[in-house]
């Protein structure tokens, strides 16, 4: 089914428990500012049902009924560029595909991870996970993926910490019906707007690890979850809100830390229970499939900060200026890269660990997130920089708003003839905004840190290849056995030329002394 945004508002009146700012959440919905994220959340359920975008987003299950196309497991490189394509609808709108990301993401990694538990142990979590997807799907449910862990002493594996055991998510007992969970993931973006919450690890194991090595799916009702908000970045409303925070008005932080207080999930919802020689599988399959919606959601915002640095420049009167142009080249080639090597990594895809299940090209999409994710800082640089010293010091709404002072304002901010003040000071209230602290922080850390992409971008590398490039090049053996090199015909055994003229004097050996 696909479910309209009032059956999807009315699902997350469940009784659920939410803290924000230290107070206990009545109602997700009517909080005044976690309700902001929901509404953002709602556009998951406004485009499949909008005439213009239901062909992207609804597909048909195998009993003829409509279903939301992102809780399908893409085995195509269609499939993989129509899932871009959702991702990028939804980002450009401000909203949308926010609890079809994260959880799709995972549901992707768990039928990975299933598959290859299946041949190599005879386990039975392939029938589990796709039992759920059905449910899934059946009840167009908004969910979202519970990956990191709180982690405590980083140099210590799971079960070497030392101030309690709890610091990644374990089984502390297993049940005839199931299994008691207990610990908390941190970081987890859409969780007071989600029906379910799919967690598994963030990190491979040791078999001293094995509760840790832990993958299922609960309601985000279910008993002993608690979801402890963070603090959101505004707190004003309505035109005002639009006014001085347009990007943080809807892109309210949703991220929770999220406290699993020994909490029961029945067996048919476990799809990793102890297998910790496979909880790498899981985890660099997830990373693969986010890293996607990463540079899906970036590429919208990447847009709208090239854009917002060219506007400015025309209303300052510096868009013609060589050093304002070429910064606005290098951000819009930043801008295409990134877009372009997310859909190479669509168009590329792989078959890891023998499964028919696609996955993102690993290393153009790791390039593409770790392009955008190392170069978002300059990016803003470049937006303030032909901003001006205004970016700091814009004037707020309710200054504009007031009749006493708006005159003064209007008159002393105008730039370029044909511009008005108020278009001016919108830009550049957009730009204040858009390179806030939050941003700052959670483009280098969202979908994976820097460091991870080049962990991934290292270990997907052909270095030998590389290095046959290299020995071929240096008449060197060790060349020959390559797949890509050793194909290549040797010119010299290829061409045949005439003897050389030794009468040019100039090209005669020089005699030795």
């Amino acid at each position: 089914m696909i479910k309209t945004v009032e059956q999807y508002l009315e699902s997350l009146n469940d009784g659920r428990e939410v803290w924000c700012l230290g107070e206990k959440v009545k109602d997700v919905r009517t909080h005044p500012t976690v309700s902001t994220i929901v509404r953002m959340a709602a556009m998951d359920y406004v485009l499949p049902n909008h005439p213009d975008f239901r062909d992207l987003f609804v597909t048909k299950d195998a009993d003829g009924e409509d279903i939301n196309f992102l809780l399908t497991s893409p085995k195509t490189p269609q499939d993989m560029l129509r899932r871009r394509e959702c991702y990028m609808a939804g980002m450009r709108t401000g909203g949308g595909v926010l609890v079809h990301c994260m959880g799709a993401d995972a549901l992707a990694s768990f039928s990975v991870a299933a598959e290859v538990m299946d041949k190599k142990m005879g386990t039975g979590y392939t029938e589990r996970v796709e039992n759920y997807r059905r449910h899934l799907q059946k009840n167009d449910l908004a969910l979202t993926g519970a990956i990191t862990d709180v982690k405590g002493d980083r140099s210590l594996h799971p079960s070497q910490q030392k101030q309690h055991k709890d610091f990644y998510l374990r089984i502390v007992d297993r049940q005839k019906d199931g299994i008691v969970v207990r610990g908390a993931k941190v970081h987890i973006s859409a969780s007071p707007c989600a029906n379910e919450l799919l967690c598994l690890p963030c990190r491979t194991h040791g078999e001293a690890d094995k509760d840790y090595a832990l993958g299922f799916a609960i309601p985000v009702a279910a008993k002993g979850v608690k979801l402890l908000g963070v603090e959101p970045n505004v707190r004003l409303y309505g035109e005002e809100c639009e006014f001085d925070y347009p990007t943080s008005d809807h892109l309210q932080p949703s991220e929770s830390l999220i406290v699993f207080d020994d909490v029961f999930v029945p067996w048919e919802r476990v799809f990793m229970c102890g297998e910790w020689q496979y909880s790498q599988v899981l985890a660099y399959a997830f990373a693969s499939y986010h890293r996607l919606f990463g540079t899906c959601k970036m590429t919208g915002t990447l847009e709208l900060m090239t854009g917002a640095a060219s506007l400015i420049a025309e209303y300052n009167g510096v868009q013609n200026m060589p050093h304002v142009r070429k910064k606005l080249a290098w951000m819009a080639y930043i801008t295409e890269t990134v877009q372009m090597l997310a859909k190479q990594a669509c168009l590329d895809p792989v078959t890891e660990f023998g499964m028919d299940v696609m996955m993102p090209n690993r290393m153009a999409i790791n390039a593409s997130k770790w392009t955008y994710a190392s170069n978002f800082h300059t990016m803003c640089q470049h937006m303030q920089d032909i901003g001006g010293g205004l970016t700091t010091t814009v004037p707020a709404f309710r200054d504009w708003d007031n009749p006493e002072i708006k005159p003064f304002i209007d008159k002393y901010l105008a730039a370029k003839d044909g511009v008005s003040t108020e278009e001016r000071l919108r830009i550049l209230r957009l730009i204040k905004d858009g390179t806030g602290n939050h941003w700052q922080v959670d483009t280098i850390h969202g979908e994976g840190s820097m460091a991870a992409q080049e962990m991934f971008i290292y270990g997907s590398a052909n270095w030998k290849k590389f290095q046959a490039a290299a020995k071929r090049a240096a008449h060197m053996d060790g060349w020959q056995d390559d797949t890509t090199y050793g194909k290549l015909p040797l010119m010299d055994q290829c061409v045949q030329m005439p003897p050389i003229d030794e009468t040019y004097k100039s090209f005669a050996p020089t005699a030795k002394k």
